[in-house]
């Protein structure tokens, strides 16, 4: 499975980026997402190499997913590897600035899957497109939503 995305957001580069590198705003477009752990910690400074773990709701149970940060250059670009015994998948974010706000560039692609998983994949790629669109009109909206006010 190779996929990619490219939009358009009408939002600062720094609004994009805080809704993809920040594991509390993940949750507000990525469906399912339960939590994001680092069980050898998160240390900002030195984010490649960073071990974590996302928690992800899929129908009626919720799956484990092992990551690890493999690119990070602020405010431009977030590479992962994340998955499971079954795969493992590369996904990169790049943020650049255009005139009308932030290009997205996402890819997805598939590093290790057995044979099962790519005829599982192929079949079943529209799905994982439907998702993709969804969760990419999702983090749209909300990078392009005016900023809320803390109560007073």
């Amino acid at each position: 499975m190779n996929e990619t995305y490219s939009q358009v957001i009408a939002a600062p580069v720094s609004r994009v980026w805080e809704l993809i590198d920040n594991h509390d705003n993940l949750k507000l477009w990525m469906d399912g997402l339960e939590d994001t752990t680092y069980p050898d910690g998160l240390d900002r400074s030195r984010p490649v190499g960073t071990r974590f773990v996302q928690r992800i709701r899929e129908g009626g149970r919720v799956a484990e997913y092992q990551g690890v940060v493999t690119a990070y250059e602020h405010l431009r670009h977030l590479g992962i590897e994340i998955g499971n015994r079954a795969f493992t998948m590369g996904v990169d974010y790049r943020l650049t600035p255009v005139e009308a706000g932030t290009r997205l560039d996402y890819s997805a692609n598939m590093k290790r899957g057995g044979a099962f998983i790519r005829i599982m994949t192929t079949l079943f790629g529209w799905v994982t497109r439907k998702i993709l669109r969804k969760q990419m009109a999702r983090l749209k909206a909300i990078a392009e939503a005016p900023a809320t006010r803390a109560p007073s």
